[in-house]
């Protein structure tokens, strides 16, 4: 079993890291329509992060001032998933048992939303970081959603499977990579790839938003003339990833071309009057996105 102490977003998140105590309960902490379809998304808990990650480049105080806090920024969990006839299909799958304290609800909120391990249908990845793809095994390494289809990015399988991936990383994420390859060795003949502008699903298109990792993808999900983004880590935090999306978070693997992602895809969203869902956004992620001069605001759907 790998130790959860072992795997880091850099040096200060393991120090610094923490039970996120309000975000870490097990629910269904949003609900919307789409189309003929329902959206749920489900709470996989929460821990807190040093305000220095959120921008590796930008001073402390001004961090502090624009979240108008001195302490750590939480960061909560948010998996989403689609509920269509017989499918039930999960957008990302939380991080298991093995990551930080305060994450890997994900299976009490399913629970607590009725829905049972078997009737998922299908998982589909944002990226294969440790918080979005380590739910995928149970406690005995085999998969947690036993009669689903695993959809991930060719171009990220690709990455994190590399024999040389320890190479392109610092060695505080070596872990990850370890990680990753476990848990898709455990999927084996489960795990189907696509690539990036792919329809992945009837009414589920890829979008390519690489930068936080190599092979990152957004889906948008349409149900007749119904729309909505999944962000996955594309915007991570509701003011900074919005008001500056040129600030460069620590946890993006080429923060520049992360930073013309965040622009694009947030102007999309914008200009097309898209609903979007964040993994790491409060209130159940749900909301939409205005336009601010060069930059953006996020709007909860919840109040």
């Amino acid at each position: 079993m790998l130790d959860r102490r072992a795997f880091t977003l850099g040096a200060t998140l393991t120090a610094a890291a923490t039970l996120c105590g309000g975000t870490a309960r097990a629910q269904v902490v949003a609900r919307a329509g789409l189309g003929k379809a329902e959206i749920l998304v489900l709470s996989d808990g929460g821990f807190q992060l040093p305000l220095s990650m959120l921008a590796r480049d930008t001073p402390l105080p001004q961090l502090e001032a624009m979240t108008g806090s001195k302490g750590p920024s939480e960061t909560v969990l948010n998996v989403t998933c689609l509920k269509r006839g017989n499918e039930t299909i999960l957008f990302d799958c939380g991080a298991g048992a093995n990551f930080l304290a305060g994450s890997g609800k994900l299976a009490a909120s399913l629970e607590a939303a009725g829905i049972a391990p078997d009737s998922v249908s299908h998982v589909v990845f944002t990226h294969l970081h440790p918080d979005h793809l380590w739910g995928a095994l149970d406690e005995f390494d085999s998969p947690a959603f036993p009669k689903a289809t695993w959809l991930a990015a060719r171009d990220e399988v690709a990455f994190w499977t590399d024999a040389k991936v320890y190479e392109r990383l610092p060695e505080d994420r070596h872990a990850f990579a370890a990680g990753a390859q476990r848990v898709l060795k455990g999927l084996q003949d489960g795990l189907k790839t696509f690539a990036a502008g792919e329809e992945v699903l009837p009414g589920i298109a890829a979008v390519a938003t690489p930068g936080h990792t190599p092979g990152h993808v957004s889906f948008e999900i349409k149900d007749g003339s119904d729309r909505l983004l999944v962000l996955g880590d594309a915007a991570t935090h509701p003011v900074a990833s919005f008001a500056h999306p040129e600030w460069r978070p620590a946890s993006d693997h080429d923060a520049d071309q992360a930073v013309q992602t965040r622009k694009a895809v947030l102007g999309r969203a914008a200009d097309e009057k898209l609903r979007v869902v964040g993994y790491h956004l409060p209130k159940g992620g749900i909301g939409t996105v205005e336009r601010t001069g060069q930059a953006f605001r996020f709007i909860p759907a919840a109040a």
